[in-house]
């Protein structure tokens, strides 16, 4: 979660915490968890988390069992990537209960088993039936990107047919006791956690994780915006162009996205590699995705560049689960040195008309409760409304 943010817009300051996490930490313990982003480079008052020790000498690795504990009727064993279609099927099976608008389609788990950095032999685990069933997975997956904080991942599920009987509890010590022994490795003097998404709904696991000492750190709405209701125009500013994001412009965007989002709680810079995982996926629509492009304010020579941009994915995976064409807006963003120009209304109101000339029906998007941006209001005022809540729950050293 914390190398990509859900979209966003213009920011104003973000809530100061009054604890940092280097004030807080105590070594192999939870710490109080405050917002975090690139350091120095804090919009203000947000509160820039530090570290005064590496990570390596706050985290106690203790040895790491190649699976979790044992459960009767299942074995454990590392995932591979033959194990694409059964372990997608096994994701269809805890979404249809935990996230139940939300699909989830075979090429997305197969980016989660080959994201850059991943050991499946050391990182990954499943657990499989008598009848060679998959019932429960997961990964530990340490963030290759380590500049405002060193992030491991703990994402997974069990088949909600087999809950009640021990293996999330195993499978997420399992997680948390690799996650450890992956932080232990990092020297960067910056705040550590494991952590992942959890929807509001899904009660189970929110008490799974709480048991397990992870705080709900952040919490995230998803919005939604019916495509057939007026889309009021909000005029483009002068200074700049409208654009579809073609190859020239992927590079570009992602440094906008970059410099958009490092004031943004836990963002950190996307990396080349990841980039372009994302905007080469098959789902994300380029002619659907808008960018404002012109040249820098301070060297009317120089080069064009993305200033503000609005991304779009559409994933058929999603609309048996919601039950409508959908398209989720993964970014919307504007240059710091940008704002104040309303360049967010206007590429939002651009792309959701472009959403509703596809044919599509309701354009959904996440963004943070708790947004320095007044990116709610916002939304609202393009005719967003609030479907459903999520969480980031952190375990912090």
């Amino acid at each position: 979660m914390p190398d990509d943010q859900p979209a966003e817009t213009e920011p104003t300051a973000e809530p100061t915490a009054t604890t940092s996490v280097a004030e807080a930490v105590t070594v192999g313990a939870p710490a109080t968890w405050s917002p975090v982003v690139a350091p120095g480079e804090a919009a203000e008052d947000v509160s820039i988390g530090s570290a005064d020790r590496p990570v390596s000498e706050r985290v106690t690795a203790s040895d790491v069992l190649t699976s979790p504990e044992p459960v009767a009727g299942v074995s454990w064993r590392p995932l591979t990537l033959d194990d694409l279609v059964p372990l997608h099927a096994l994701c269809v099976r805890v979404g249809a209960v935990d996230h139940p608008d939300r699909g989830r389609s075979l090429e997305a788990v197969r980016d989660d088993l080959t994201a850059p950095g991943i050991d499946l032999v050391r990182d990954s685990t499943v657990a499989v039936d008598h009848e060679g069933r998959f019932v429960a997975w997961g990964l530990s997956h340490l963030g290759p990107t380590r500049v405002s904080m060193v992030w491991v991942d703990v994402n997974g599920g069990v088949d909600p047919a087999r809950r009640g009987e021990g293996i999330g509890r195993r499978l997420l010590a399992w997680q948390c006791a690799r996650g450890e022994q992956q932080l232990a490795t990092c020297d960067e003097r910056l705040p550590a956690g494991l952590g992942t998404d959890v929807e509001e709904d899904a009660a189970a696991s929110r008490a799974l994780f709480r048991r397990a000492v992870f705080d709900e750190a952040r919490w995230w709405s998803e919005l939604r915006r019916e495509l057939a209701e007026p889309i009021h125009d909000v005029p483009l500013d002068r200074a700049v162009r409208l654009v579809t994001m073609t190859d020239e412009w992927v590079e570009p965007a992602r440094h906008a996205r970059n410099d958009a989002f490092r004031d943004h709680w836990g963002s950190q810079p996307t990396s080349e590699d990841r980039w372009g995982r994302m905007t080469g996926a098959g789902t994300f629509r380029r002619d659907l995705s808008m960018l404002a492009v012109a040249r820098p304010l301070d060297d009317p020579a120089a080069a064009e560049q993305v200033v503000a941009f609005v991304l779009s994915d559409v994933d058929p995976a999603d609309w048996a689960a919601l039950g409508r064409r959908s398209v989720y807006v993964e970014y919307v963003g504007v240059r710091r040195s940008w704002r104040g120009r309303h360049l967010a209304q206007s590429l939002l109101a651009s792309t959701l008309r472009a959403h509703a000339a596809e044919g599509l029906e309701v354009a959904v998007l996440d963004v943070d409760s708790a947004s320095p941006t007044g990116a709610l209001g916002l939304y609202e005022q393009a005719g967003f409304v609030a479907a459903r809540r999520s969480t980031t729950v952190m375990r912090t050293y």
